[in-house]
């Protein structure tokens, strides 16, 4: 424990007791300073005043100190209180027995110290001084005067005092400042004591101005230090052995609101967060037990609101300076949840920063200036088979083997020694890989990002061997290539193109391209300026050197700069002269009747159309029917009907005039397409064609008379299309036939019935398919060679309940027109998909059906949708479901066509095109539109059941186009076996099955299985 001189309060004087208050100093209770970095040790004497409780001269003189482990308990340490010594005495306590430790230091060192006596009448005798002369003399004057005399204030004041203390002969001491005879003030203790034998006092008189300066120093020093401590912004507390808060810096409450009287004498453990307990108790074990814990350690502590701040505390031990016992601990904590923050933070980046390098397919690794690796990735160090973490610290050289001597260390050397950053790719041999590297210099060392890029080297060279391949493809290849440049000069060809053109390659290079096309110019095709849709397959006529033209189907491709201007033009060319002239046969058989050479009724819809547009009010078309064809080939046969039907074309084109024309529709049917300018010049062409039928015709040696009836319809303002005007006609012909053989009509509007049952069938037509009067039949498709049910094709029909059953070609045009045929379509779609899969799951059968596509649902942009919905909700396979489009259909806008069919081709489902034969028949769109399956028109069957070379060679063409050939509107035995030897794939008609509805189509299905099962087994 501290040794201290205890000074009772009472015996105090007024002004010490304030220092000492202010200067918070304890009464009672000894408290060595509680930081011991901020103290020092001072030295503090409290005089007395008068008393006359105390008369003991160690009662005289109190001393405080503050005391820390590194300064000596007599108060030498290294600053102010070291320069002291030499010319003040100290105090020495020595397990509490006082003794003075100097004496004198120079005879001429001047001491205000005396020894004085009275008599019992209070006169002083001559004193004992130490140094004559500093203060008057006291011999013979009474001492109440003398200390009046010399006292700097309140002089009176103390000699009354004193007046009455000696009267009372009691002991006494007061302190007082006195002026001394150099002009100096100093404060001085005068002690008193009765004499024991006789009368008077006998005292001292001590100079304590040192003693007083250096209490009042010490004071000063303690409030310094005790701001010093208030204001820090650490937590400062000293605690006992006990654990238990003995002071604390006004940094608590500032930082945890604690005040100090809440926490003084309080457990310092229950403020710490209870995980921390374990920690902080260790530490303070340690403490105490005189280890040294230079590290600050972390715990969390308690504020007045319940949280718990982080803080970084560091604790030392507080030991007595005399005996060395322990007497507590000083802990200085500070606030560290910014710190942790931004550690945190540090740390999040530093492992975003090795994430990063970790994630990048690059190897890296750094290297100080002493070539000793800082960090590398887990790819550098699998790239030079080394354990990483083994290779941190060590120089690379003798990491990495071979990297020494290779192209690689070279530039690592060359880099480091200049300081500057390097890129390049080069041969790594030692792992015989290419490598490309960046070295980046900085002041440390060097960072080094590498990877391989030997695959992208081989694929340069195969790039390069490509290329070599390609120039070699180039010029041995059959088809014409030319590559023209941005100016349209040609800058390479190939010898195919030399002999397309006839021209040699140095007549060609360096010349316009236009040199070689007819005219200079051929629309898009080779025109690397053409501003226009660029199409891949363009057609064009090159003029060859020898004058004739070559017709070429021209590939091509343009390449475009930045700013969307041509800068190159490659082409392939090849010569399709032949199978244009192939297409142009091909084209004049599709528009053709193959029986009587007339145009076919796709040529004269064409053609009728060009005349509305563009004369309409003069556009007379004239239906003919012969009366008695029928009779003359049931009675005499086909074949002699046929030589009839081609005498009344040729009839009939001899009559007419130039710019009219005849065409045959099928069958006996005719059909005559006029300019005429009014009503007489109808009635005219209608006379001299009857006339021309009414003469008789000679076949197989026989004479005949047929006879035709005519309908005539005018296209006036009310007609909109040559379907209607074809319409009108048909209908006015029927009308001339119902009068008699030998007459004509012109269509007129109350003749039209029809047209009236049009507008109820189009007002029923609107609820038809929800009062469910709409059906789907299914006539079976049959394979011609085994003559098993391949398929169905999916037939709607309706029943009235007031018309009955209404013909399809009747209502399907009309819901066609009023749009209806979209959603009817769709309802049709979904049914035949549904049923079919219900058969197929039924009888194990694997049947397609085929749904006819109307040209307005394959217009509409819900068409892909619906045939995907339907296939889904059904589960029918896609490869399963044919869609049939009308060659009509497809050439209205060829382009969306293409489009659509590709989106349904993408869907997996197969398409084809219905009554093939009678429409456009063009070999052109065939090759472009994406088709699996022509089906012939019945007419080809009906015209010539025994068959021909046109339907043998349409199959022909169509199997050259890998596509299948069904046929419809077989109806004989003979036309079936015609069929079969022209190897047609598939066939449809009333010789296998009519339309049924589904229940029979079950039975159908049923009796074909069984049947198949009786030849199985009889087999």
């Amino acid at each position: 424990m501290t040794r201290s001189v205890i000074v009772r309060n009472h015996c105090l004087p007024r002004k010490a007791r304030s220092r000492a208050r202010q200067a918070k100093l304890p009464g009672r209770h000894k408290r060595p300073a509680f930081v011991q970095e901020y103290c020092r040790t001072e030295l503090f004497v409290v005089p007395c005043r008068f008393s006359s409780h105390c008369g003991h001269p160690a009662h005289r003189h109190a001393v405080r100190e503050l005391s820390p482990p590194s300064i000596d308990w007599l108060g030498h340490s290294s600053d102010r209180t070291s320069s002291m010594r030499a010319r003040r005495p100290a105090l020495l306590i020595t397990r509490g027995r006082p003794t003075m430790i100097r004496e004198r230091s120079s005879p001429q060192e001047q001491l205000l110290h005396l020894a004085w006596s009275t008599d019992a009448d209070g006169v002083c005798a001559a004193p004992l001084e130490w140094c004559p002369g500093l203060l008057p003399q006291m011999a013979g004057m009474p001492l109440a005067d003398w200390l009046a005399a010399v006292a700097t204030v309140d002089g009176a004041a103390v000699a009354c005092e004193l007046d009455g203390v000696l009267a009372r002969r009691q002991p006494f001491e007061c302190e007082l400042e006195v002026t001394c005879s150099d002009g100096q003030r100093r404060h001085v203790l005068v002690t008193g004591l009765p004499r024991q034998q006789g009368d008077g006092h006998a005292g001292t008189l001590v100079d304590v101005t040192e003693r007083r300066d250096a209490l009042d120093a010490a004071v000063r020093d303690a409030a310094t230090l005790r701001l010093l401590v208030d204001n820090a912004t650490d937590l400062v507390a000293y605690c006992g052995l006990d654990g238990r808060y003995i002071d604390i810096s006004a940094s608590f409450t500032r930082s945890l609101g604690w005040t100090r009287e809440q926490l003084i004498g309080q457990p310092a453990i229950d403020f710490v967060h209870p995980d921390d307990h374990a920690h902080a108790n260790d530490d303070m074990g340690r403490i105490l037990a005189g280890e040294t814990r230079p590290n600050a350690i972390e715990i969390r502590k308690r504020d007045t609101e319940g949280r718990y701040l982080a803080l970084a505390s560091k604790t030392r031990m507080v030991t007595d300076p005399v005996t060395g016992d322990c007497l507590g601990a000083v802990f200085v904590s500070r606030h560290i949840a910014r710190e942790k923050e931004m550690l945190q933070r540090l740390e999040c980046m530093a492992e975003q920063n090795r994430t990063l390098i970790e994630s990048i397919t690059d190897g890296f690794f750094s290297v100080n200036a002493q070539w000793e690796i800082v960090y590398a990735n887990h790819r550098a160090a699998a790239f030079a088979g080394i354990d990483r973490d083994a290779a941190i610290g060590k120089v690379v050289w003798d990491v990495a083997g071979g990297l020494s001597e290779s192209v690689v260390g070279e530039h690592l050397r060359i880099a480091m020694a200049r300081r500057e950053s390097i890129s390049f790719e080069a041969f790594y041999e030692p792992a015989g890989v290419w490598v490309s590297e960046r070295i980046y210099a900085h002041e440390e060392g060097l960072s080094v990002f590498f990877h391989d890029i030997s695959e992208r080297v081989a694929r340069e060279q195969q790039i390069r061997d490509s290329e070599r391949r390609f120039r070699e493809t180039i010029r041995i290849t059959p088809a014409g290539y030319v590559l023209v440049n941005g100016d349209g000069i040609i800058d390479d060809i190939n010898p195919a193109l030399c002999q397309l053109s006839g021209y040699s390659r140095e007549e060609l290079l360096g010349r316009p391209v236009a040199q070689i096309l007819v005219g200079g110019h051929a629309g898009a095709a080779l025109d690397v300026r053409h501003t226009g849709p660029r199409e891949h397959a363009l057609e064009t006529v090159l003029l060859h050197r020898q004058g004739h033209h070559v017709v070429a189907l021209v590939n091509q491709t343009i390449e475009l700069d930045a700013q969307g201007q041509a800068r190159s033009l490659t082409a392939f060319v090849t010569d399709i002269t032949e199978r244009k002239r192939a297409e142009a046969r091909m084209e004049e058989l599709a528009t053709r009747d193959t029986l009587t050479g007339l145009p076919n009724r796709a040529w004269i819809n064409r053609r009728v159309s060009d005349m509305l547009a563009q004369c309409r009010g003069e556009t007379t078309v004239f239906f003919i029917d012969l009366n008695r064809f029928k009779e003359v080939n049931d009675s005499m046969g086909h074949a002699t009907g046929d030589r009839l039907l081609r005498q009344v074309g040729q009839r009939l084109q001899a009559c007419m005039r130039p710019g009219d024309v005849v065409a045959r529709l099928g069958g006996d049917e005719f059909v005559v397409a006029a300019s005429c300018v009014g009503r007489e010049a109808a009635v005219a062409i209608a006379g001299r064609l009857l006339a021309t039928m009414e003469m008789p015709f000679v076949a197989d040696g026989m004479e005949m008379r047929v006879g035709a009836s005519i309908g005539i319809s005018h296209a006036g303002t009310d007609v909109t299309s040559t379907d209607e005007l074809f319409q009108k006609a048909d209908t006015a012909m029927y009308k001339a036939k119902a009068l008699g053989d030998g007459s004509f009509q012109f269509f007129e509007p109350e003749m039209c019935l029809e047209a009236r049952r049009r507008l109820q069938l189009e007002a029923a037509l609107h609820r038809a398919l929800e009062q469910r009067q709409f059906s789907v039949h299914y006539q079976p498709r049959v394979d011609l060679r085994s003559l098993r049910t391949l398929g169905v094709e999916a037939l709607l029909r309706w029943q009235h309940p007031e018309f009955g059953r209404v013909p399809p070609l009747e209502f399907i045009p009309l819901a066609e027109e009023r749009g209806q045929i979209g959603t009817i379509g769709c309802w049709v779609l979904e049914a035949a998909c549904r049923d079919v899969q219900h058969v197929n799951d039924r009888f194990g059968l694997a049947l397609h059906v085929s749904v006819n596509i109307s040209a307005r649902q394959l217009r509409s942009p819900d068409l892909i949708g619906q045939v995907r919905t339907a296939l889904a909700e059904s589960g029918l396979p896609a490869e399963a479901l044919e869609l049939e489009l009308t060659e009509s259909a497809l050439i209205e806008d060829l382009g969306q066509s293409v489009q659509v069919m590709q989106g349904l081709k993408a869907l997996g489902v197969r398409l084809s095109i219905d009554d093939f034969g009678t429409g456009y028949s063009s070999l052109s769109y065939l090759k472009r539109l994406p088709i699996d399956v022509l089906k012939l028109d019945r007419s080809f069957v009906a015209e010539n059941p025994a068959g021909d070379g046109f339907v043998r060679a349409l199959i022909d063409m169509a199997h050259v186009l890998n596509l299948s050939v069904v046929a419809e509107g077989i109806e004989t035995t003979v036309a079936m076996e015609a069929l079969r030897d022209a190897a047609c794939d598939e066939g449809q008609g009333y010789l296998f099955a009519r339309p049924m509805p589904m229940a029979e189509l079950e039975a159908f299905l049923a009796q074909e299985a069984d049947t198949a099962s009786a030849s199985t087994i009889s087999g």
